[in-house]
């Protein structure tokens, strides 16, 4: 079965009840869909330890998608991609220190 190489684009949004986070939601999965062709939202609850120690509950929603790029061949297109994306969401959330992107190869069985 041959393996089609893919890269993951992660980006970990805080769910919280300011309406920003939700307009930064869609804008993001808008921004996916019509670069790479749709991506997957999945709403979730973790959990993190503050600084004093108490372990807090963390609603976050995570958007992925799945762009045709090759790892080695494409890094810098990759790299400025998520700075892009990074800057935008600094850029709309003023005060959020806690937005994760993650980018890794996948391979994908055809």
């Amino acid at each position: 079965m041959p393996l089609s190489e893919k890269v993951r684009i992660e980006i970990f949004v805080p769910d919280l009840p300011e309406p920003i986070y939700n307009r930064l939601l869609d804008e993001l999965g808008d921004e996916l869909s019509y670069a790479f062709g749709g991506c997957t939202v999945i709403s979730s609850a973790g959990k993190y330890r503050s600084d004093n120690g108490r372990i807090i509950a963390d609603k976050i929603n995570l958007l992925f998608t799945d762009a045709p790029f090759l790892w080695n061949e494409d890094r810098a297109v990759i790299e400025r991609y998520a700075e892009e994306i990074r800057d935008s969401v600094q850029n709309a959330l003023k005060n959020e220190e806690a937005i994760l992107i993650t980018v890794y190869p996948i391979c994908h069985t055809e």
